[in-house]
Protein backbone atom coordinates (compact mmCIF):
# COMPACT_ATOMS: atom_id res chain seq x y z
CA UNK A 1 0.00 0.00 0.00
CA UNK A 2 2.82 2.36 0.89
CA UNK A 3 4.58 1.55 -2.38
CA UNK A 4 1.37 2.31 -4.30
CA UNK A 5 1.02 5.71 -2.58
CA UNK A 6 4.61 6.57 -3.46
CA UNK A 7 4.41 5.39 -7.05
CA UNK A 8 1.03 6.99 -7.83
CA UNK A 9 2.34 10.60 -8.05
CA UNK A 10 5.12 9.48 -10.42
CA UNK A 11 2.60 7.60 -12.55
CA UNK A 12 0.38 10.68 -12.74
CA UNK A 13 3.36 12.78 -13.77
CA UNK A 14 4.19 10.37 -16.58
CA UNK A 15 0.58 10.47 -17.80
CA UNK A 16 0.57 14.28 -17.61
CA UNK A 17 3.84 14.66 -19.53
CA UNK A 18 2.68 12.11 -22.09
CA UNK A 19 -0.60 13.97 -22.61
CA UNK A 20 1.18 17.29 -23.07
CA UNK A 21 3.62 15.83 -25.60
CA UNK A 22 0.76 14.19 -27.48
CA UNK A 23 -1.24 17.42 -27.85
CA UNK A 24 1.85 19.43 -28.82
CA UNK A 25 2.94 16.96 -31.52
CA UNK A 26 -0.55 16.45 -32.96
CA UNK A 27 -1.02 20.22 -33.16
CA UNK A 28 1.94 20.74 -35.52
CA UNK A 29 0.72 20.33 -39.15
CA UNK A 30 4.14 19.81 -40.75
CA UNK A 31 6.01 16.56 -41.23
CA UNK A 32 9.18 15.80 -39.30
CA UNK A 33 11.37 15.87 -42.41
CA UNK A 34 10.45 19.48 -43.22
CA UNK A 35 10.91 20.57 -39.62
CA UNK A 36 14.25 18.80 -39.38
CA UNK A 37 15.43 20.34 -42.65
CA UNK A 38 14.67 23.85 -41.38
CA UNK A 39 16.32 23.30 -38.00
CA UNK A 40 19.43 21.78 -39.61
CA UNK A 41 19.92 24.66 -42.03
CA UNK A 42 18.81 27.59 -39.90
CA UNK A 43 21.30 30.13 -38.59
CA UNK A 44 22.01 32.80 -36.01
CA UNK A 45 18.70 34.65 -36.49
CA UNK A 46 16.71 31.62 -35.36
CA UNK A 47 18.82 30.95 -32.27
CA UNK A 48 18.83 34.65 -31.34
CA UNK A 49 15.04 34.70 -31.67
CA UNK A 50 14.79 31.56 -29.52
CA UNK A 51 16.84 33.15 -26.73
CA UNK A 52 14.94 36.41 -26.96
CA UNK A 53 11.54 34.71 -26.85
CA UNK A 54 12.67 32.76 -23.78
CA UNK A 55 13.60 36.11 -22.23
CA UNK A 56 10.12 37.38 -23.12
CA UNK A 57 8.62 34.44 -21.20
CA UNK A 58 10.84 35.27 -18.22
CA UNK A 59 9.53 38.84 -18.35
CA UNK A 60 5.92 37.63 -18.47
CA UNK A 61 6.52 35.36 -15.48
CA UNK A 62 8.31 38.13 -13.57
CA UNK A 63 5.39 40.52 -14.07
CA UNK A 64 3.04 37.85 -12.71
CA UNK A 65 5.21 37.56 -9.58
CA UNK A 66 5.29 41.37 -9.21
CA UNK A 67 1.49 41.61 -9.42
CA UNK A 68 1.13 38.71 -6.96
CA UNK A 69 3.41 40.49 -4.50
CA UNK A 70 1.70 43.86 -4.92
CA UNK A 71 -0.22 43.49 -1.67
CA UNK A 72 2.91 42.46 0.23
CA UNK A 73 5.89 40.14 -0.07
CA UNK A 74 4.35 36.75 -0.83
CA UNK A 75 6.61 34.86 -3.25
CA UNK A 76 10.29 35.04 -4.13
CA UNK A 77 11.18 35.78 -7.75
CA UNK A 78 13.11 32.54 -8.38
CA UNK A 79 10.40 30.42 -6.77
CA UNK A 80 7.75 32.31 -8.76
CA UNK A 81 9.58 31.76 -12.05
CA UNK A 82 9.89 28.06 -11.22
CA UNK A 83 6.16 27.75 -10.55
CA UNK A 84 5.25 29.69 -13.69
CA UNK A 85 7.31 27.63 -16.13
CA UNK A 86 6.74 24.26 -14.42
CA UNK A 87 3.01 24.69 -14.95
CA UNK A 88 3.15 26.44 -18.34
CA UNK A 89 3.11 23.27 -20.45
CA UNK A 90 -0.24 22.24 -18.97
CA UNK A 91 -1.89 24.86 -21.22
CA UNK A 92 -1.56 22.37 -24.09
CA UNK A 93 -4.04 20.01 -22.43
CA UNK A 94 -7.65 20.60 -23.63
CA UNK A 95 -9.46 23.05 -21.41
CA UNK A 96 -7.04 25.93 -21.68
CA UNK A 97 -6.85 26.57 -17.94
CA UNK A 98 -4.69 23.77 -16.58
CA UNK A 99 -1.59 25.97 -16.41
CA UNK A 100 -3.52 28.36 -14.14
CA UNK A 101 -4.83 25.45 -12.06
CA UNK A 102 -1.31 24.11 -11.60
CA UNK A 103 -0.03 27.56 -10.74
CA UNK A 104 -2.72 27.94 -8.07
CA UNK A 105 -1.85 24.57 -6.51
CA UNK A 106 1.90 25.22 -6.35
CA UNK A 107 1.53 28.83 -5.22
CA UNK A 108 -0.88 27.78 -2.48
CA UNK A 109 1.82 25.46 -1.15
CA UNK A 110 3.95 28.58 -0.65
CA UNK A 111 1.30 30.04 1.64
CA UNK A 112 -0.28 32.50 -0.81
CA UNK A 113 -4.04 32.83 -0.32
CA UNK A 114 -6.54 31.94 -3.05
CA UNK A 115 -8.11 35.39 -3.07
CA UNK A 116 -4.73 37.01 -3.82
CA UNK A 117 -4.06 34.48 -6.56
CA UNK A 118 -7.44 34.92 -8.23
CA UNK A 119 -7.09 38.69 -8.12
CA UNK A 120 -3.63 38.36 -9.69
CA UNK A 121 -4.95 36.13 -12.49
CA UNK A 122 -7.79 38.61 -13.01
CA UNK A 123 -5.41 41.55 -13.45
CA UNK A 124 -2.79 39.56 -15.34
CA UNK A 125 -5.24 38.56 -18.07
CA UNK A 126 -6.78 42.01 -18.39
CA UNK A 127 -3.33 43.61 -18.72
CA UNK A 128 -2.06 41.04 -21.24
CA UNK A 129 -5.16 41.45 -23.41
CA UNK A 130 -4.89 45.25 -23.25
CA UNK A 131 -1.21 45.18 -24.24
CA UNK A 132 -1.83 42.72 -27.09
CA UNK A 133 -4.84 44.77 -28.24
CA UNK A 134 -2.75 47.93 -28.57
CA UNK A 135 -0.22 46.20 -30.83
CA UNK A 136 -3.04 44.53 -32.78
CA UNK A 137 -4.81 47.84 -33.39
CA UNK A 138 -1.57 49.41 -34.63
CA UNK A 139 -1.24 46.55 -37.14
CA UNK A 140 -4.87 46.78 -38.29
CA UNK A 141 -4.59 50.56 -38.79
CA UNK A 142 -1.36 50.04 -40.76
CA UNK A 143 -3.08 47.46 -43.00
CA UNK A 144 -6.07 49.76 -43.52
CA UNK A 145 -8.48 47.28 -41.92
CA UNK A 146 -9.37 49.92 -39.29
CA UNK A 147 -9.32 53.69 -39.40
CA UNK A 148 -6.94 55.65 -37.18
CA UNK A 149 -9.82 57.06 -35.14
CA UNK A 150 -10.60 53.55 -33.81
CA UNK A 151 -7.14 53.32 -32.30
CA UNK A 152 -7.47 56.84 -30.88
CA UNK A 153 -10.86 55.95 -29.37
CA UNK A 154 -9.27 52.91 -27.71
CA UNK A 155 -6.55 55.12 -26.18
CA UNK A 156 -9.24 57.60 -25.10
CA UNK A 157 -11.11 54.76 -23.37
CA UNK A 158 -7.92 53.90 -21.48
CA UNK A 159 -7.71 57.55 -20.45
CA UNK A 160 -11.33 57.55 -19.22
CA UNK A 161 -10.65 54.32 -17.32
CA UNK A 162 -7.70 56.09 -15.68
CA UNK A 163 -9.93 58.92 -14.50
CA UNK A 164 -12.65 56.59 -13.19
CA UNK A 165 -10.32 53.73 -12.29
CA UNK A 166 -11.83 52.73 -8.94
CA UNK A 167 -15.40 52.51 -10.27
CA UNK A 168 -14.36 50.57 -13.37
CA UNK A 169 -12.20 48.11 -11.42
CA UNK A 170 -14.80 47.54 -8.70
CA UNK A 171 -17.46 46.85 -11.34
CA UNK A 172 -15.23 44.36 -13.16
CA UNK A 173 -14.26 42.56 -9.98
CA UNK A 174 -17.86 42.36 -8.79
CA UNK A 175 -18.82 40.85 -12.15
CA UNK A 176 -16.08 38.22 -11.92
CA UNK A 177 -16.99 37.46 -8.31
CA UNK A 178 -20.66 37.05 -9.27
CA UNK A 179 -19.74 34.56 -12.02
CA UNK A 180 -17.52 32.56 -9.65
CA UNK A 181 -20.27 32.42 -7.05
CA UNK A 182 -22.79 31.26 -9.67
CA UNK A 183 -20.35 28.48 -10.54
CA UNK A 184 -20.21 27.60 -6.83
CA UNK A 185 -16.51 28.51 -6.64
CA UNK A 186 -17.03 30.76 -3.62
CA UNK A 187 -13.64 29.93 -2.12
CA UNK A 188 -12.04 31.59 -5.14
CA UNK A 189 -14.15 34.73 -4.90
CA UNK A 190 -13.05 36.14 -1.58
CA UNK A 191 -11.97 39.78 -1.29
CA UNK A 192 -8.68 40.45 -3.02
CA UNK A 193 -6.63 43.62 -2.82
CA UNK A 194 -7.22 45.94 -5.76
CA UNK A 195 -4.24 47.32 -7.64
CA UNK A 196 -3.86 51.06 -7.30
CA UNK A 197 -4.43 53.10 -10.42
CA UNK A 198 -0.74 53.99 -10.79
CA UNK A 199 0.33 50.38 -10.33
CA UNK A 200 -2.22 49.14 -12.87
CA UNK A 201 -0.91 51.46 -15.58
CA UNK A 202 2.67 50.80 -14.51
CA UNK A 203 2.14 47.05 -15.03
CA UNK A 204 0.43 47.75 -18.35
CA UNK A 205 3.62 49.54 -19.40
CA UNK A 206 5.59 46.46 -18.28
CA UNK A 207 3.45 44.22 -20.50
CA UNK A 208 3.73 46.64 -23.43
CA UNK A 209 7.52 46.51 -23.04
CA UNK A 210 7.57 42.71 -22.81
CA UNK A 211 5.39 42.46 -25.92
CA UNK A 212 7.90 44.62 -27.76
CA UNK A 213 10.57 42.07 -26.81
CA UNK A 214 8.23 39.38 -28.11
CA UNK A 215 7.82 41.30 -31.38
CA UNK A 216 11.58 41.63 -31.74
CA UNK A 217 11.96 37.87 -31.18
CA UNK A 218 9.32 37.08 -33.84
CA UNK A 219 10.94 39.61 -36.19
CA UNK A 220 14.23 37.73 -35.85
CA UNK A 221 12.42 34.45 -36.54
CA UNK A 222 11.01 35.92 -39.77
CA UNK A 223 14.49 37.08 -40.78
CA UNK A 224 15.74 33.51 -40.36
CA UNK A 225 13.66 32.80 -43.51
CA UNK A 226 15.72 35.46 -45.35
CA UNK A 227 12.85 37.95 -45.35
CA UNK A 228 13.91 41.51 -44.58
CA UNK A 229 10.90 43.64 -45.55
CA UNK A 230 8.96 43.34 -42.27
CA UNK A 231 9.43 45.78 -39.40
CA UNK A 232 9.51 45.02 -35.68
CA UNK A 233 6.12 46.63 -34.97
CA UNK A 234 4.51 44.71 -37.83
CA UNK A 235 5.95 41.50 -36.37
CA UNK A 236 4.77 42.43 -32.85
CA UNK A 237 1.28 43.29 -34.10
CA UNK A 238 1.04 40.09 -36.12
CA UNK A 239 2.02 37.82 -33.24
CA UNK A 240 -0.16 39.71 -30.74
CA UNK A 241 -3.18 39.62 -33.08
CA UNK A 242 -2.78 35.90 -33.74
CA UNK A 243 -2.50 35.29 -29.97
CA UNK A 244 -5.65 37.29 -29.24
CA UNK A 245 -7.66 35.56 -31.96
CA UNK A 246 -6.28 32.21 -30.80
CA UNK A 247 -8.21 32.69 -27.57
CA UNK A 248 -11.26 31.73 -29.65
CA UNK A 249 -9.77 28.33 -30.44
CA UNK A 250 -11.41 25.33 -28.74
CA UNK A 251 -8.07 23.53 -28.99
CA UNK A 252 -5.29 23.85 -26.37
CA UNK A 253 -2.79 26.67 -26.79
CA UNK A 254 -4.88 28.28 -29.54
CA UNK A 255 -3.68 25.59 -31.97
CA UNK A 256 -5.05 26.06 -35.47
CA UNK A 257 -6.57 29.52 -35.20
CA UNK A 258 -3.29 31.21 -34.21
CA UNK A 259 -1.41 29.57 -37.06
CA UNK A 260 -4.20 30.52 -39.47
CA UNK A 261 -4.13 34.18 -38.53
CA UNK A 262 -0.33 34.28 -38.59
CA UNK A 263 -0.57 33.10 -42.20
CA UNK A 264 -3.26 35.70 -42.92
CA UNK A 265 -1.33 38.69 -41.59
CA UNK A 266 2.05 37.54 -42.91
CA UNK A 267 0.55 36.95 -46.38
CA UNK A 268 0.22 40.71 -46.80
CA UNK A 269 4.02 40.85 -46.90
CA UNK A 270 5.11 37.51 -48.41
CA UNK A 271 4.10 34.42 -50.33
CA UNK A 272 1.37 32.48 -48.44
CA UNK A 273 3.39 29.25 -48.65
CA UNK A 274 6.31 30.85 -46.80
CA UNK A 275 3.85 32.39 -44.33
CA UNK A 276 2.49 28.90 -43.65
CA UNK A 277 6.00 27.56 -42.99
CA UNK A 278 6.70 30.43 -40.60
CA UNK A 279 3.44 29.84 -38.72
CA UNK A 280 4.27 26.17 -38.16
CA UNK A 281 7.89 26.83 -37.18
CA UNK A 282 6.60 29.54 -34.83
CA UNK A 283 4.64 26.91 -32.90
CA UNK A 284 7.78 24.78 -32.49
CA UNK A 285 9.81 27.89 -31.69
CA UNK A 286 7.32 28.79 -28.96
CA UNK A 287 7.55 25.34 -27.38
CA UNK A 288 11.37 25.26 -27.64
CA UNK A 289 11.55 28.64 -25.90
CA UNK A 290 9.41 27.32 -23.06
CA UNK A 291 11.65 24.24 -22.83
CA UNK A 292 14.72 26.51 -22.70
CA UNK A 293 13.16 28.57 -19.90
CA UNK A 294 12.16 25.36 -18.09
CA UNK A 295 15.64 23.84 -18.35
CA UNK A 296 17.31 27.06 -17.24
CA UNK A 297 15.17 27.54 -14.15
CA UNK A 298 15.38 23.90 -13.09
CA UNK A 299 19.16 23.92 -13.60
CA UNK A 300 19.40 26.99 -11.36
CA UNK A 301 17.22 25.25 -8.77
CA UNK A 302 19.33 22.08 -8.91
CA UNK A 303 22.63 23.96 -8.53
CA UNK A 304 21.21 26.03 -5.67
CA UNK A 305 20.01 22.93 -3.85
CA UNK A 306 23.41 21.22 -4.29
CA UNK A 307 25.20 24.28 -2.95
CA UNK A 308 22.94 24.35 0.11
CA UNK A 309 23.55 20.65 0.79
CA UNK A 310 27.32 21.05 0.47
Amino acid sequence: MLTLKRSLPYGLRIVLVGSILYFIVTGIPLNAAQIGDYLLHTGAYFYASLLLFSFFLVLQASIWVIILNDSGRQLGLVKGLMIYINTQFAKYIPGGFWNYAGRVVLTSREGVGLSIQMTTIFYENILIVLAASIYSLVLLVYLGVLQLYVFLLFLAALGVAYLFYTKVTNSLQLSVRWVLQKLHWKKFSGPGSLLTRNHFYQYLLYFLSSHLVMGLAFWLLIRSFHLYNIGIFYAAGTFASAWLLGLLSPLPGGIGIREGFLVYFLSFQMDPEIALQISVIARIWNVLSEVLFFMGMNAIHYVTQRMRLS
